[in-house]
């Protein structure tokens, strides 16, 4: 069996040699400083260019081979820690003592996990998901990985009320014992319990809990679900305005939709007036028809606020102020975002997105641009403008379809 839990090195260099009296070797671990009880630490140790070296433990230290491969067992340690002593002789036959300590610990409690669906010691399962049962086993918070051999289960019992206990071979229900519970009703509980891990070396480990499993309902995806969307690709309809909304019901064979204030206009284009719901919510009602002719009935939520009220400004790259002048430099509006902020900002669940704005420029002309950045191609022409120039940066179209009375952004180029 492969080990791979960790190695220490140990390295002694002959630029050190005459450094009596601090260590010359450099004593590591691969991962941690860490050993366990249970099993056999697998430990490398070399001392290249010493004549003689001569390794102890407090623990139990057995050699492997002539390549510096050890074995430590802490079996019998109560404390926490254990000493690895390396007492080397030199070229020139002095001594050198050292010693590294390792921290002792148990080997965590392995738990019995489901595969893709362990929720701290009970889930819920579809009988379906059930028919695809398979365990492992995990270990938790070891310093190094364990050896995955170990991750194996070989056996398990499965007990369900009323019925007998089915004891299963391997990692993974059976057939057979999957046409014993395929009847199973929603509600019922499973307990997996008595599961044997791999463990050929007699390490050791924990005994492991059980798990707790909860048939659910199986969730039918072929049931149409609404999509319902302002034209802010929110679900926050405002009161003042008439709000055009996105309503389809994919995978439906047909739909009709009602709600208060809701009107359908040519080529199936919605308009909704929340301006008589005095409640902060309101519901669309769905009547479906879905593929097998099968009629749904279903309500999408929608929350009703009033149209914001708070000032809003324009700003660049998040600077911005009312009735003021900005001053910015050339290189703060190079790829600079055109955006729309409130002074209540907390409070508002609106995001204005910007979709064009204008640049009146000094001598009366206008640069639109048909985005939100500043473009290479307007920095340019910004970039010939002379110091303290004032330009004036003007949203004339964002996501919102009423206006926003906006006042321009005055910017004054100033140098570096």
């Amino acid at each position: 069996m492969k080990q791979t839990f960790f190695f220490l090195f140990l390295f002694l260099t002959s630029q050190l040699l005459t450094a009596q009296t601090n260590n010359i070797s450099v004593i590591s671990v691969e991962k941690a400083n860490i050993v366990y009880r249970g099993i056999s630490n697998p430990i490398k140790i070399a001392v290249p260019e010493a004549k003689s070296y001569n390794v102890t433990s407090s623990g139990k230290l057995t050699k492997k081979d002539s390549l510096g491969n050890y074995y430590l067992n802490v079996n019998g340690i109560q404390g926490k820690t254990v000493k690895i002593n390396i007492e080397t002789t030199l070229a020139n036959d002095s001594i050198i003592k050292e010693y590294k300590e390792f921290e002792v610990r148990d080997i965590p409690r392995p738990r019995a996990n489901i595969i893709s669906s362990y929720n701290g010691g009970a889930c819920e399962m579809t009988l379906s998901q059930l028919k695809e049962l398979k365990l492992n086993v995990v270990i938790d918070n070891m310093a190094f990985n364990f050896d995955q051999n170990y991750s194996k289960v070989m056996s398990f019992i499965i007990k369900a009320e009323g019925y007998e206990n089915i004891w299963i071979e391997g990692d993974s229900i059976t057939p057979k014992a999957y046409s014993v519970l395929k009847n199973l009703k929603a509600g019922t509980e499973l307990y997996i319990y008595d599961v044997h891990q791999y463990n050929p070396h007699n390490y050791c480990l924990r005994s492991l809990g059980p798990i707790i499993i909860k048939i659910v309902e199986e969730v039918n995806y072929d049931i149409p679900v609404p999509e319902v969307t302002t034209q802010y690709n929110s679900n926050i309809v405002y009161r003042g305005i008439k709000d055009t909304l996105k309503i389809s019901v994919p995978n439906a064979k047909s739909f009709k939709v009602k709600g208060k204030g809701l009107k359908v206009l040519p080529d199936s284009i919605y308009v909704m007036d929340v301006g008589k719901i005095k409640k902060d919510k309101t519901y669309l009602e769905f009547e479906i028809v879905n593929q097998n002719d099968s009629v749904i009935y279903t309500k999408e939520l929608l929350y009703v606020k009033n149209r914001d009220t708070s000032p809003k400004k324009i700003t660049v790259n998040g600077k911005g102020c009312s009735n003021c002048i900005q001053k910015m430099t050339l290189q703060e509006l190079k790829d600079a975002v055109i955006d729309i902020t409130e002074d209540d900002e907390q409070s508002s669940l609106t995001q204005y997105v910007v979709l064009g704005f204008n640049i009146q420029l000094p001598d009366g002309s206008n640069i639109d641009v048909n985005n939100n950045i500043i473009t290479d191609t307007v920095f340019e022409q910004l970039s010939t403008l002379q110091q303290n120039s004032i330009i004036e940066i003007d949203v004339f179209y964002s996501l919102f379809s009423y206006s926003l009375k906006l006042t321009p952004l005055k910017v004054m180029i100033v140098s570096e």
